[in-house]
């Protein structure tokens, strides 16, 4: 099964309180976005699960700002994996031999023959996503600190 993780969820709302920055204020609506971000890629990363690091270090995240969606992705480039097995971590699977009657690996130097293999999710992506982009999430208090930071070097306000 080849694939990244792609957790895209709904920010209508969360776009939709930042149109205002969309439209005649410059690029500062992108860096509202790469404020909020840099959280949640870090809290994502701490919550994979490692055994080599390959997956954590390529959780992305990316708002699609055409139609109001944001993802955390382990893509490296539109189309290339990064960690092709991230999908399995996030939400388990279960992997039966299709072409062969045994799925044949080794482990610890010895080969092991099974019909099938049971992953267990290991989700570290969406609970996070969720955490800072529900309706009270953390992302809030972080968009207004970066809103009035840039206020204060715009020079606009007390």
């Amino acid at each position: 099964m080849k694939g990244s993780i792609e957790a895209v969820f709904d920010t209508k709302a969360f776009n939709n309180k930042l149109s205002l920055f969309s439209s005649g204020l410059g690029n500062i609506y992108n860096e509202l976005l790469a404020e909020i971000a840099k959280p949640v890629i870090k809290e994502a990363k701490s919550k994979a699960p490692v055994r080599t690091g390959k997956l954590r270090d390529h959780i992305k995240f990316i708002f699609l700002k055409k139609d109001a969606t944001a993802m955390l992705t382990t893509m490296k480039r539109y189309g290339t994996f990064g960690a092709w097995y991230s999908n399995i971590r996030e939400h388990g699977a279960n992997i039966e031999a299709k072409k062969e009657p045994y799925l044949v690996f080794k482990i610890n130097g010895e080969w092991k023959k099974v019909a099938a293999v049971k992953t267990p999710a290991q989700p570290f992506g969406k609970p996070v996503f969720n955490e800072y982009f529900d309706e009270h999430g953390k992302a809030w208090p972080l968009l207004q600190e970066a809103l009035l930071n840039k206020m204060k070097e715009a020079g606009i306000g007390t």
